[in-house]
């Protein structure tokens, strides 16, 4: 008999046709991919199934159950509304994060017009308290941002809304923010006589 009639053993034939795959979807383009009825996800997509990949998959299951193998309605069901309450936490988180979003843009509108001290670093490292009246706001690469004296800041860069008071450089000879007069720190007050 002739080796060339000798029927392959599924080993063999998986392994070929595995390579054979893999061979021709290394070379093939996406958009040949696309032809063939293959879907190509994008990298930086989320790759993680939705509420309506699980319910596909739920049906696959129970179109192709047979006799000796029955899907477990119970395990199903658990399955089900673990799905919702991933997807309603998914909407929460969603809807938590507009609103926040809302209201910082709602605050750093309110500062439109007002003086603000903001904290920006210079080429050596200091940090620098720069002054100003805040003439716009808007987003800057999904980050709030302020406009004061014609530069943008983050709205996360304020340090003050207004003037800081400055920092005396010697501490008062109390030491513990007292003057020195009388035991509260204050003027001592008589009453007029009558």
């Amino acid at each position: 008999m002739s080796s060339e009639f000798m029927p392959l053993s599924l080993d063999t034939r998986y392994g070929a046709s595995t390579y054979a795959a893999s061979e021709s979807s290394a070379t093939m383009s996406k958009e040949e991919l696309e032809k063939l009825g293959y879907t190509v996800s994008d990298p930086n997509e989320d790759l993680g199934l939705d509420f309506t990949d699980f319910l596909q998959l739920m049906v696959a299951q129970l179109q192709n159950q047979t006799m000796d193998s029955t899907a477990d309605t119970s395990d199903m069901m658990n399955q089900l509304v673990q799905m919702s309450v991933v997807q309603m936490m998914s909407s929460v988180k969603t809807s938590l994060d507009t609103l926040t979003d809302a209201s910082t843009l709602t605050y750093a509108a309110s500062l439109v017009g007002k003086t603000v001290t903001v904290g920006a670093y210079d080429s050596e490292g200091n940090i620098q308290e720069i002054v100003g009246t805040v003439t716009g706001t808007g987003t800057y690469q999904d980050t709030p941002v302020i406009f004061v004296n014609d530069e943008m800041y983050p709205l996360s860069s304020i340090m003050a809304v207004g003037t800081l008071p400055e920092v005396p450089d010697t501490p008062d000879a109390g030491g513990d923010g007292q003057t020195g007069e009388g035991e509260a720190g204050g003027t001592e007050t008589t009453e007029p006589s009558a």
